[in-house]
C-alpha cells in the first residue's frame, strides 16, 4: 500500500479543518453567527469584539465606496468561497500591510484601494478554488491617527474611523473640550469658527507625500467623494480662514435657499443654482442677471442668463468670476391663503378661509352660522391687525423709534399702551346692527388677512359704580339714560362728583360723557370720587399764584415807568 507524500498529507489536512468548519457555519444559528471567534478565530477574542462594536456605532455618510477606500494595516475584512463547499476566511491586514490568507499566502495591499484589493484577492482565489464564487467584504474599519490644524477648536491628533471623511475630522475637532466648564463660550466659539473657517479649500497631505484639495461645498452638491475623501493614518489637514468677502458668489431671489459662498476656479452658473438648492416654484428662470464688478470694483455689469436654457443644454453653461451675484427674479403668488377668525356668540366660531379683497363681512357671518340667540349685536366689533401675535414685540419697538423724531415722547407709557393696542387690533368702523338688522349694506366692509371680529353676549346689564349708594349690576332697559340707572342705584353718595359722571362702552373701554352716546347692553356707568387736598396743597397753589400775581404786577410797573 502506497502512503500519500507529506505535502499531500497536509493540503488532506487543510481541506477537511475547511469542510468541518462549512458544517458548523451551516449548522449554527444567526445568534452564533455573531460571535467574536467565528469572526477572527480564537486568539483573538477582544480585538474582534471590540471591532464589531466600534463598526456598530461609526457615524457614515452613506455606504463605502470601494473606488475611493483605502485598505491599510488593522482592517478586517471576509473572504468567501461560494461552491458546493462554502469556505469562509477572517481576515485582517498586518501592521505590515499584508493580507494572510491559508493556502495562497501573504498579499501586500498597503496604500491599495478596497477595489483594487478585491480584484487581486479575487484573482489569487479563482486559482486556488476554480469555478467557484469569491467575494471580499471590509466588515471591521480600522482606526487611524490624524493631525488637523488651522481654524478648528483643537488643533493635534484625532483618532478617527478609516471608512470617516475629513467632514468628520473637522466636526470632530469642533466637539466640546473635557475643560469647558460651560456651553456659552464654547457656542461663541464654534459660531466664529464656522463664520472664518475655509470649507473650499482645505487641504489634506498623505503620507506618501501627495495632497489634495477638500472642497466641502462642492461634495454638497455632487456627492463626489474626491472632494472629502477618506481618512488615512499619518494624514494631515489643514484648514485655513475664509478668502475676502470679494471672492465670494452668490445667489439670491428665486431659489430655494439664498447662499453666499467663496469662490473657486471651476464654478459655474449651474452650481450656483444647485447651491441654492435649486429654483424655487415661483423662480421665472428666462430673466436672470448675473451680477459681475470690474476688477477695480468701480464697475457693476449685468448679463442677462436664461436658466432653463441652461438647464436643458441649449445654451453653454457661464463659468463664474469672484464676486459674482447672480439675481433670479421670482413671480408673485396671488394664493396668499388670507384667513380671518370669529369669536363670541356664533354657532361655529373659528377660523375662515377668504378671498383677498373680495370676501365680504356677511359672507364670513353666514359660513359662521349667522349669530345666536345670546349675541350682542350692537357691541360686536372687527379688529384688523397689520402683525400676528409674534411680531408684536419687534413692530412695537419699531414704533417707538420712528415717533422718536416726533413731538410725541417716544417713552410715553401712554403712548406705548396705545400703539400696542393698535397693534393687536385697530378698530374698524362697522355698524353691526345696521349691516345685519337695519340691512345697510354700507356697512358691509370688506374683510383683509387676519381681521378678527368678536360678537359678546348679551349681558343684559349696566354696570352701575363708584360713588354712589347701591352700586352693581342694573337691568337694562332700551332707551334709558343715565339717570334712570342712577337712581336705581341709589343716587349719589356723599363723595360724589355728580358733574363728571362717566359712560364706558362695554367693547372699547371708551370713557364717554352722557350727552355724547345712549347707554347700551353691556355699559358700565362710573361715577368719580371728590378729591380732598392737604392743607399743604392749597398753602403751595396760594403760594404760587401770589408769586404770578406780583409779577404781573412788576411788569405793569415796569411798563408805566418806561412809558
Amino acid at each position: 500500500m502506497k502512503f500519500p507524500s507529506h505535502r499531500s498529507l497536509n493540503v488532506l489536512l487543510s481541506g477537511l479543518v475547511f469542510l468541518s468548519g462549512a458544517s458548523r457555519l451551516v449548522g449554527q444559528t444567526k445568534q452564533d453567527m455573531q460571535l467574536p471567534e467565528l469572526l477572527f478565530g480564537k486568539t483573538d477574542v477582544k480585538a474582534a469584539t471590540k471591532s464589531q462594536l466600534d463598526f456598530k456605532d461609526i457615524p457614515t455618510d452613506g455606504p463605502v465606496n470601494p473606488d475611493e477606500y483605502h485598505v491599510g494595516p488593522g482592517d478586517g475584512l471576509v473572504l468567501d468561497v461560494w461552491s458546493s463547499a462554502p469556505v469562509e476566511h477572517q481576515l485582517r491586514v498586518t501592521p505590515e500591510g499584508y493580507l494572510l490568507i491559508p493556502s495562497v499566502g501573504a498579499v501586500a495591499v498597503q496604500d491599495l484601494t478596497l477595489k483594487e484589493v478585491r480584484e487581486k484577492i479575487v484573482a489569487l482565489g479563482a486559482k486556488r478554488y476554480p469555478g467557484a464564487t469569491i467575494t471580499l467584504t471590509l466588515v471591521s474599519p480600522r482606526k487611524v491617527s490624524v493631525e488637523i490644524t488651522g481654524q478648528v477648536m483643537n488643533e493635534g491628533m484625532q483618532d478617527v474611523y478609516s471608512v470617516q471623511r475629513i467632514s468628520a475630522l473637522i466636526e470632530q475637532a469642533n466637539t466640546l473640550p473635557s475643560t469647558q466648564l460651560t456651553r456659552k463660550f464654547y457656542d461663541q466659539d464654534k459660531q466664529e469658527l464656522r463664520r472664518l473657517a475655509s470649507q473650499r479649500f482645505i487641504v489634506v497631505r498623505h503620507r506618501d507625500g501627495s495632497s489634495q484639495r477638500v472642497d466641502l461645498v462642492k461634495y454638497a452638491l455632487t456627492g463626489n467623494g474626491a472632494y472629502n475623501p477618506y481618512l488615512r493614518e499619518g494624514d494631515n489637514v489643514y484648514v485655513p480662514g475664509r478668502q475676502d468677502v470679494d471672492n465670494r458668489i452668490g445667489v439670491f431671489g428665486g431659489v430655494v435657499k439664498n447662499i453666499s459662498v467663496e469662490y473657486a476656479a471651476g464654478d459655474s452658473i449651474t452650481d450656483l443654482v444647485q447651491l441654492g438648492l435649486g429654483l424655487s416654484p415661483l423662480a421665472v428662470p428666462e430673466t436672470a442677471t448675473l451680477m459681475r464688478q470690474s476688477l477695480d470694483g468701480r464697475v457693476m455689469d449685468s448679463v442677462a442668463v436664461n436658466l432653463r436654457a441652461l438647464a436643458e443644454r441649449r445654451l453653454p453653461n457661464i463659468a463664474l468670476q469672484p464676486g459674482d451675484r447672480l439675481l433670479v427674479p421670482r413671480g408673485h403668488d396671488e394664493r396668499v391663503g388670507s384667513i380671518v377668525s370669529i369669536e363670541g356668540e356664533v354657532p361655529r366660531p373659528g377660523k375662515y378661509p377668504i378671498t383677498r379683497n373680495t370676501t365680504k363681512l356677511s359672507s364670513v357671518i353666514r359660513e359662521a352660522g349667522g349669530f345666536t340667540g345670546e349675541a350682542n349685536i350692537r357691541q360686536a366689533t372687527m379688529f384688523r391687525s397689520k402683525v400676528v401675535d409674534a411680531e408684536i414685540p419687534q413692530a412695537l419697538e419699531e414704533e417707538r423709534l420712528l415717533t422718536a423724531r416726533s413731538s410725541i415722547p417716544s417713552d410715553s407709557l401712554y403712548f406705548l399702551m396705545e400703539t400696542e393696542l393698535r397693534l393687536k387690533g385697530e378698530v374698524v368702523s362697522v355698524d353691526f346692527h345696521r349691516l345685519f338688522v337695519e340691512g345697510d349694506s354700507t356697512q358691509d366692509v370688506t374683510l383683509r388677512n387676519y381681521d378678527r371680529i368678536v360678537v359678546p353676549n348679551l349681558t343684559r346689564t349696566v354696570y352701575v359704580f363708584g360713588q354712589v349708594i347701591k352700586p352693581g349690576h342694573i337691568p337694562y332697559v332700551e332707551g334709558k339714560r343715565v339717570g334712570y340707572y342712577l337712581d336705581l342705584a341709589g343716587g349719589f353718595a356723599d363723595e360724589a362728583r355728580s358733574g363728571d359722571v362717566k359712560i364706558i362702552k362695554g367693547t372699547t373701554r371708551t370713557w364717554l360723557d352722557p350727552g355724547e352716546t345712549s347707554i347700551e347692553d353691556g355699559d358700565c356707568v362710573f361715577v368719580p370720587k371728590v378729591v380732598h387736598y392737604p392743607f399743604a396743597y392749597y398753602l403751595t397753589t396760594f403760594t404760587q399764584f401770589a408769586g404770578i400775581v406780583a409779577s404781573l404786577a412788576t411788569v405793569i410797573l415796569v411798563v408805566r415807568n418806561l412809558k
